[in-house]
C-alpha cells in the first residue's frame, strides 16, 4: 500500500484510467482523479445499490484469487507437486468466477457487448451463452454456497516443518531470560496471530463468507478482509464470529486485547491465550508442538498448559510452547507474569501442613 503522501494510486473509479497523484499536502488525501468522476461513481452506486454487491463481490473474489496463487507458488517452492495441482484446480475456478464477476461489474457499467467480449478475446456469441446475467448469477450462488477453500496469505499459514531439528544443547539462564533457543518460525503479529485464529474457525467451520457476515452484520467483503488481516474487527464482532463457527470466545479475547494493544488484568487468561495461539497455528497436535520445540517440552507439560489451569514455575516453558505456535513471547509474558502472582499469593499467606506440624508446640499458645 502506498504511503499517504506519496506516489500516486489508481483512481477507485472501475471505469476510469488515471491514477491519483498523491502529494504531501495537509487534510485528507484525494481519492477520485477529480471531481466529476468521483460524483458519476458516487452517483452509480446510489443510484443502483446492486452495483456495490457486484463490486464487493468482484473484490471478494480477486482477493481469494490471488491469495490461492500466493499458495500456489509456496507449494512449487517447497516441492509439493500433488498438493499444488488440486490448488491449480481451485485457482481455475476462481478464475471463471472472477470473469463472471467482472463481466457483471462492466454490465452494470452500460460497457458494450462487444467491449466486454473483446476484452476477453472471445465473441459476443459466446459471451452471451457462457457469460450472460442468469449464468453468472449461478455462478456466484454456487461459489457463496460451497465450503470456502482458499488457503490464508503466507503470513497467516503455518509454515512446514520439514524435519525436526536436534535439542539445542542446554546452556544456563536466568528464570527471567526469554533467550532459551530460536522459535520455530518467526512470530506473527498479535494482529496477525488473531486473523489466522479466525481464519482457521472459517475453514473449519465449513461456513460462507456470506453466511458469516449475516451473522456478524457485516458485508462478505468486510469479512473477507478479517480473515485476512487488513481489519481488526471490534470485540463485538470478533465474539460473533467465533460463536457462529463453534468456538470458544474465552481463547479469542487474549488474542484481540493483544491485538488492540489493550493491558492484560486476568490471571486466568494465561492458559486461554495459550489454547488461543493454538488455534491460529491451525491446531497441530501436541506431538508437533513438542517437536517445534526442540524436545524442551514434554507432552504432559504441553497437555497442562493448554487443557488445564497449569502454570510453570519458569517462563522458559511458557516461551517454548509460545515460539512453536508461532506467537509473540513478549505478548505473552504479562499475562505469565499475572498468573505466577495469583498462584503464588496464597502459598505465600498460608503455612503448609508440612510447615505446620514441623512448629514447635509453643508457637500455639
Amino acid at each position: 500500500m502506498t504511503p499517504k503522501g506519496q506516489g500516486s494510486l489508481p483512481c477507485p473509479n472501475p471505469g476510469c484510467p488515471n491514477t491519483v497523484d498523491q502529494t504531501p499536502r495537509s487534510g485528507r488525501p484525494r481519492r477520485y482523479c477529480g471531481d466529476a468522476c468521483g460524483k458519476a461513481y458516487r452517483k452509480l452506486r446510489h443510484s443502483h445499490p446492486e452495483t456495490a454487491v457486484n463490486d464487493d463481490y468482484a473484490v471478494q473474489v480477486a482477493e481469494e484469487a490471488a491469495r490461492r496463487a500466493q499458495h500456489l507458488m509456496c507449494l512449487a517452492r517447497d516441492g509439493e507437486p500433488l498438493a499444488a495441482l488440486q490448488q491449480l484446480v481451485e485457482a481455475r475456478r476462481d478464475l471463471d468466477d472472477l470473469a463472471a464477476a467482472l463481466v457483471q461489474q462492466a454490465r452494470d457499467r452500460k460497457e458494450k457487448s462487444q467491449s466486454i467480449a473483446s476484452a476477453l478475446h472471445i465473441s459476443p456469441g459466446k459471451l452471451s451463452r457462457d457469460l450472460s446475467t442468469e449464468a453468472n448469477a449461478r455462478s456466484r450462488k454456487r461459489r457463496l454456497e460451497r465450503p470456502p477453500t482458499c488457503p490464508p496469505t503466507e503470513a497467516q499459514q503455518v509454515p512446514r516443518q520439514r524435519e525436526p531439528r536436534p535439542a539445542p544443547a542446554p546452556r544456563e539462564a536466568s528464570s527471567t531470560s526469554d533467550s532459551n533457543g530460536p522459535p520455530a518460525a518467526p512470530a506473527a503479529s498479535p494482529a496477525a496471530t488473531l486473523a489466522r485464529a479466525l481464519s482457521h474457525l472459517h475453514r473449519t467451520s465449513g461456513k460462507t463468507l456470506r453466511s458469516l457476515g449475516k451473522d456478524a452484520k457485516v458485508t462478505p467483503s468486510y469479512m473477507s478482509r478479517i480473515m485476512t488481516g487488513e481489519r481488526l474487527p471490534s470485540w463485538k464482532v470478533t465474539r460473533q464470529i467465533t460463536l457462529s463457527c463453534k468456538g470458544d470466545p474465552a481463547e479469542l479475547r487474549p488474542l484481540w486485547e493483544a491485538a488492540r494493544g489493550h493491558e492484560p488484568a486476568n490471571p486466568a487468561t494465561l492458559n486461554a491465550a495459550l489454547r488461543g495461539l493454538r488455534l491460529s497455528a491451525a491446531s497441530p497436535p501436541y506431538s508437533r508442538i513438542r517437536d517445534r520445540a526442540h524436545n524442551a517440552l514434554s507432552l504432559d507439560e504441553i497437555r497442562g498448559m493448554l487443557e488445564g489451569g497449569h502454570v510453570p514455575d519458569h517462563w522458559s516453558s511458557v516461551r517454548h510452547l509460545v515460539s512453536a505456535l508461532n506467537g509473540q513471547p513478549e505478548t505473552i509474558r504479562p499475562l505469565w507474569d499475572i498468573a505466577r502472582h495469583s498462584t503464588a499469593a496464597p502459598r505465600s499467606l498460608a503455612l503448609t501442613a508440612t510447615e505446620i506440624c514441623s512448629l514447635p508446640a509453643g508457637a500455639f499458645g
